[in-house]
């Protein structure tokens, strides 16, 4: 017996009858199973036709997508026990001595849907893998329906560090009162932070800052200590003898930057570690 046709609808009957009848039109259909077989489930058909082809598009609207409602009334394993096992496992693997460090999974598709495994959740890392501010773990059900998916988890450190009080200029020298110390997650600074504020006291930002950024040392300038043309001593030495001329600067210096100076009585030019707002140590090895 042949299955009788659907109604026909105006759409239908509007079409051309090349298209009504090319027979490739119902490979177009892509079958979908239940996700939820004890729920009603309503499907919206959206025809369309483009390009002399028929495209139907399947909606399902589910009384019930949440986690919890998909584990419990029709056997997919929780989200939740996923995402805690692998939790579990970067835990165990970073140490639990350490306050400062916490392992956070990364939020599943709460749509995913894995069988319940009749056996406990086991993690695992790919060979040669190592724990990072961001690492994949796999969780794997050995089970009697067995599966495995993929984790990401970013392992949270947390330490002081300093941001700005407000928002500062291009070019601010910053001072103690400028700064406050917070609890931030530095795993993933790296340019690195700044914890202590007397390293701050002095230098200038090389940008404008807003408030409540953290304060990197790239954005720093540092504190010049000596300007280019400026008189400086020059000294030169060891333990034993310890040497000191007249020079000049022929560059800007900060604390510990290495600078071009000219000694005033031969003339000579060498080079040389700027020490304090008037000394240029030339090493001598």
């Amino acid at each position: 017996m042949q299955a009788s046709k659907p109604d026909e609808t105006a759409t239908d009957r509007a079409l051309p009858n090349r298209i009504a009848k090319e027979p490739l039109c119902e490979d177009r259909i892509i079958a979908v199973g239940y996700l939820t077989p004890a729920r009603p489930i309503r499907r919206l058909f959206d025809v369309s036709r483009a390009n002399g082809s028929a495209i139907i598009t399947m909606i399902f609207l589910l009384g019930s997508n949440s986690p919890a409602a998909l584990a419990t009334d029709t056997g997919w394993h929780a989200v939740e026990d996923i995402t805690r096992t692998a939790e579990i496992f970067v835990r165990d693997l970073v140490g639990t001595s350490d306050d400062r460090i916490t392992p956070e999974a990364g939020r599943l598709d709460s749509r995913l849907q894995l069988p319940k495994c009749s056996q406990s959740l086991t993690a695992f890392q790919q060979r040669g893998a190592k724990i990072t501010g961001r690492t994949i773990v796999g969780v794997r059900c050995s089970g009697n329906n067995p599966w495995r998916i993929y984790v990401p988890v970013d392992v949270v450190v947390t330490e002081s560090v300093l941001i700005a009080r407000r928002t500062l200029p291009a070019g601010h020298t910053f001072s103690v009162d400028d700064v406050v110390a917070e609890q931030r997650d530095v795993s993933r600074l790296v340019g690195g932070y700044l914890s202590q504020p007397q390293n701050l006291v002095g230098k200038r930002l090389k940008h404008s800052l807003m408030a409540g950024r953290i304060i990197t040392p790239s954005m720093l300038k540092a504190h010049i200590m000596i300007h280019r043309g400026q008189s400086v001593t020059i000294m030169a030495g060891g333990e034993a003898v310890n040497i000191r001329m007249t020079g000049v600067a022929l560059s800007d210096g900060a604390e510990n930057q290495r600078i071009r100076v000219e000694n005033t009585g031969s003339r000579r030019v060498i080079e040389g570690v700027v020490r304090s707002p008037e000394h240029v140590e030339v090493l001598i090895y």
